[in-house]
């Protein structure tokens, strides 16, 4: 028969062991809880990052040189790219206000009004634009879209020949023509 001390020892022993036990199941339950939610968690946006950190440049750069038109443009087409185009306006009407016969921010304009519903707004920029400039392709081919996606296809189509007739091989006037094609069978 065992003496009390000796079942005091063994009933610690078993005790602490337990309690050991107890102690690395819990961790390991927490780790892995840890990792479950590590794994769930979504993707960081790197994109985004990386569209914030060049948004934040841009702006700094805007600020110490604030007529660089280079500049307001670049960020304008941050705006653009990122279908932020409120924001996009006012960096492109910074720049007309610089030069106001810019062709190439009349033509972003225009296109960035009529993605933010004031298409006419944006039809007005863009025949500013074709007027400074009848030989600007992309300015007609944008006038001829800005038309005929505001429901105004038969004022779309003149603008749209005129981009083809400028260069009917190039990439503009490529798709200028099929956006005459598909106002044509839906007509």
């Amino acid at each position: 028969m065992m003496s009390d001390l000796t079942k005091r020892i063994i009933l610690g022993i078993v005790i602490v062991v337990t309690a050991v036990l107890i102690v690395l199941a819990v961790n390991r339950k927490d780790s892995d809880t840890r990792k479950t939610s590590e794994q769930n968690s979504p993707p960081v946006p790197t994109k985004l990052v990386m569209l914030d950190a060049r948004e934040r440049g841009l702006k700094d750069l805007v600020a110490k040189d604030p007529q660089n038109r280079d500049l307001l443009f670049q960020l304008g087409t941050l705006y653009f790219e990122s279908d932020r185009f409120d924001r996009a306006v006012e960096v492109y009407r910074r720049i007309l206000m610089i030069n106001d016969g810019d062709i190439d921010t009349l033509n972003d304009l225009g296109l960035a009004l009529h993605y933010t519903g004031r298409s006419q707004e944006g039809v007005d920029a863009l025949k500013k634009g074709t007027s400074i400039d009848p030989t600007h392709q992309r300015i007609w081919l944008s006038l001829g879209f800005v038309l005929a996606t505001s429901g105004r296809a038969e004022e779309a189509v003149p603008a749209l020949q005129k981009a083809i007739k400028l260069n009917p091989n190039n990439t503009v006037g490529q798709e200028a023509g099929k956006i005459l094609v598909s106002l044509r069978k839906n007509k």
